[in-house]
C-alpha cells in the first residue's frame, strides 16, 4: 500500500474523533467558501448588467446545479468505495476503481453535454424564461456547456482527494477555481482595454476557463502525486465490475443529489409567477443560502470518508459517534448563523441590486428560510452518511420525502395562500419536518446495518 495513504488511514481510524474531524474539516471550510464564491461573484458582477441578466442567472442556476449534482453523486460513490478499500488496506484496488471510474465519467459527461444542447431551449422555457431573459440564459449556457465532461472529472477528483484523507489538496483546488473565476469575471464581462466585454457570456466563459485549469491541476495531483490513476491492461469483465460497483451507489446518489436542483427548478418556476424581480432576488438568495450552510457542507464532504475508512477498518462505533456529534454541532451553529444573517439581510440585498423589490425579496428570504437551516443540516448529514454505509437507496428515499412530499407541496400551498413570503415559510416548515423524518431513518438504518457489525 502507498506509504502516505497508509499513514493517513492510520490517523483517521485511530486518532481522537473530534480532533480528527476538526483537522479534516477545517481545510474544507475554506474550500467550500471558495466554491460557493464562484456563484456569488457571478451574481455580483452580472447584477451590474441589469435585472434581466440577474434573472437569467437565476434560471440557469437549477441546470448548472443539476450538472454539479451528477458530479457530486459520482464522486460520492467513488468516495464510498475508495474509503472502504483504504480502510481495508487495499490501495491497488482503490487506484483501479478510480482509473476505471474516470472512463465512465467521461462518457456520462459527453452524453450530458449533447442532451443539454438539444433540449436547452425547451428546458429554459419550461422554467419560465422568456424574451430578453431567455436570450441571456441561452448565451450563458452556450459557453458553459462544453466544459461539462472536465467539470465532472474535477468534481469527482476533488471528492477522491477527500476520500484518501487529503482535504488540504481538495480545498486548494476549490480555492484555485474561485480565484480564477473571480479574476476573469470582470475582465470578460465588462472588457478591458482592447478586450471587448461579453456581458453574461463573459461570466460563463470565465467559469469554464477556471474549470479547465482546475481540472489540469486535479489530474496532476491524482496521477503524479498520489499515483491513483494507473496504467496496465484491464479485462473487460473487471472494467464492467468496477463500473457496476460505481453505478450501484452512484445512480441513487445522483438522483438524491438531483432532488435539490429539481426542487430549485420547481421553486424557480413557482417564484416566476411573481415576476422577473422575484426571480432575480430568489436567485441571489439561493447563492447566499449555500454560504450560510457552510459548516454543514464542509462536514458532509469529510464525514463520509471518516465513516467509510473506520467501517472498513472494523471500527463502526467511531463512525457512529462522529455522525451524531456532527449533527448536534450543526444544530447549534445554524441557529447562530440565522440570527447573524437575519440582522444584516437588508444590507446583503443591497450588495447585489439597487432595485428595491429585489432587495426586499432577498431580505425576506434571509429572515425566513435560514431559521430552518439547522433542520436542513440534519438532512444533509443523514443523506451523506446513508451513502457512506452503502444505503444509497435509503438516501434517495430521504431526498424524495424531503423535497417532493414535504418541501415543494407545503411551499406551493404557502405561496397560493400568502404570496411569495408564504412560499418561503412553507419551504422552511418542510425543512423542519424533513429533519424529523431523516432522524428516524438514520437511527433505524444505523441499527440495522452498522450496529450489527459493532
Amino acid at each position: 500500500m502507498n506509504t502516505k495513504a497508509s499513514q493517513r488511514t492510520q490517523a483517521i481510524v485511530n486518532d481522537p474523533i473530534g480532533r480528527t474531524l476538526f483537522r479534516l474539516t477545517v481545510p474544507m471550510i475554506g474550500g467550500i467558501i471558495a466554491l460557493m464564491a464562484v456563484g456569488i461573484v457571478d451574481a455580483y458582477f452580472v447584477g451590474q448588467l441589469g435585472t434581466a441578466s440577474l434573472a437569467a442567472l437565476g434560471f440557469v442556476l437549477p441546470i448548472t446545479h443539476g450538472v454539479n449534482s451528477i458530479g457530486l453523486g459520482l464522486g460520492m460513490a467513488t468516495s464510498v468505495l475508495v474509503s472502504r478499500y483504504l480502510g481495508e488496506d487495499r490501495f491497488t484496488q482503490a487506484a483501479r476503481q478510480i482509473t476505471d471510474g474516470r472512463l465512465l465519467i467521461i462518457g456520462i459527461g459527453i452524453g450530458l453535454l449533447l442532451s443539454l444542447y438539444l433540449g436547452l431551449h425547451a428546458l429554459l422555457r419550461l422554467l419560465g424564461a422568456s424574451g430578453e431573459v431567455l436570450n441571456e440564459a441561452l448565451l450563458f449556457m452556450a459557453l458553459w456547456i462544453p466544459v461539462i465532461p472536465l467539470l465532472l472529472l474535477t468534481l469527482t477528483g476533488n471528492t477522491i482527494l477527500r476520500a484518501i484523507g487529503c482535504p488540504g489538496k481538495s480545498a486548494f483546488l476549490l480555492a484555485l477555481l474561485a480565484t480564477l473565476n473571480a479574476g476573469l469575471d470582470p475582465l470578460l464581462i465588462f472588457g478591458f482595454g482592447p478586450l471587448p466585454g461579453l456581458g453574461i457570456g463573459g461570466a460563463a466563459l470565465a467559469t469554464s476557463i477556471a474549470w479547465i485549469i482546475t481540472f489540469l491541476v486535479s489530474h496532476y495531483m491524482l496521477k503524479v502525486q498520489e499515483q491513483l490513476i494507473v496504467k496496465g491492461k484491464q479485462s473487460l469483465q473487471e472494467l464492467r465490475a468496477n463500473w457496476a460497483r460505481l453505478l450501484t451507489i452512484g445512480i441513487p446518489a445522483i438522483f438524491a443529489n438531483l432532488m435539490t436542483p429539481l426542487a430549485a427548478a420547481i421553486l424557480t418556476a413557482m417564484v416566476a409567477r411573481f415576476g422577473t424581480t422575484a426571480v432575480a432576488g430568489f436567485g441571489v438568495s439561493t447563492r447566499i443560502e449555500a454560504l450560510c450552510l457552510l459548516i454543514a457542507f464542509s462536514l458532509s464532504s469529510t464525514l463520509p470518508m471518516f465513516i467509510g475508512q473506520n467501517i472498513g477498518a472494523g471500527k463502526p462505533e467511531r463512525a457512529r459517534i462522529a455522525l451524531f456529534g456532527a449533527i448536534r454541532f450543526c444544530l447549534l451553529f445554524q441557529l447562530a448563523m440565522w440570527l447573524l444573517v437575519a440582522a444584516f439581510s437588508p444590507a446583503i440585498g443591497s450588495m447585489f441590486s439597487t432595485n428595491p423589490e429585489v432587495i426586499a425579496i432577498i431580505s425576506n428570504y434571509l429572515w425566513i428560510i435560514p431559521a430552518s437551516y439547522g433542520a436542513h443540516a440534519v438532512t444533509i448529514l443523514v443523506m451523506v452518511s446513508l451513502n457512506a454505509i452503502k444505503q444509497p437507496k435509503t438516501a434517495l428515499l430521504t431526498a424524495l420525502i424531503r423535497l417532493l412530499l414535504l418541501n415543494i407541496p407545503i411551499a406551493f400551498i404557502g405561496g397560493q395562500l400568502y404570496g411569495i413570503n408564504g412560499l418561503f415559510y412553507g419551504f422552511a416548515l418542510g425543512n423542519v419536518l424533513s429533519a424529523i423524518v431523516a432522524w428516524r431513518i438514520i437511527n433505524r438504518a444505523w441499527a440495522e446495518q452498522v450496529g450489527d457489525t459493532g
